[in-house]
């Protein structure tokens, strides 16, 4: 995926988090600041610069900042520690980001690295990095605004009236087809 798309998931990230705090007890809004950075941090974690045109780092790239394992472990020790520890919430929440950073990179031919950082990546091969960019981001706001729906801090439950426009338009359009 490219930065602009893994800036942009950065929002339904947020919203997860804050989701996965606000359900815990930890600070949600320090979880959901903290997973913009990591949306994108998988990819500036490695220290990047250019010479002449050509791409160096410091840590190779998709190998420990995309190793799913690592960002796992943090998860679920934050998750843990939520109610103990005051900075779990800022960790959970670059977790959070860097998990989906990770989600979104597994469709791409490149993929992820899953149980060793310098062995074999998983990949769906899918697509390349730069199709597909905007479905994906509307995806992670679609998880984002389920998650904020299912700890009940936003209703998406649509009004009673358009439900039942919704149901006659359905029925309507099924003795369309039968007839």
């Amino acid at each position: 995926m490219t930065l602009t798309g893994h800036r942009a998931t950065s929002l339904g990230a947020a919203a997860i988090a804050y989701s996965i705090a606000h359900a815990y007890h930890g600070l949600p809004w320090l979880a959901a600041a903290l997973a913009i950075p990591g949306a994108t941090a998988p990819d500036w974690l490695e220290i990047a610069w250019f010479k002449k045109g050509i791409r160096h780092s410091l840590i190779p790239h998709r190998t420990w900042t995309h190793w799913l394992l690592l960002w796992g472990a943090l998860f679920s020790w934050a998750l843990q520690s939520l109610q103990q520890d005051l900075w779990a919430s800022a960790w959970l929440g670059f977790a959070v980001g860097a998990l989906l950073h990770l989600v979104m990179d597994l469709p791409n031919p490149s993929g992820i690295r899953f149980l060793h950082p310098y062995r074999q990546r998983v990949t769906l091969n899918w697509w390349r990095g730069d199709q597909m960019v905007w479905p994906m981001v509307w995806f992670s706001w679609l998880a984002g605004a389920l998650s904020l729906h299912w700890v009940g801090l936003i209703n998406l439950q649509p009004p009673l009236q358009l439900q039942a426009w919704l149901f006659q338009v359905w029925d309507l359009s099924l003795q369309r087809l039968r007839s």
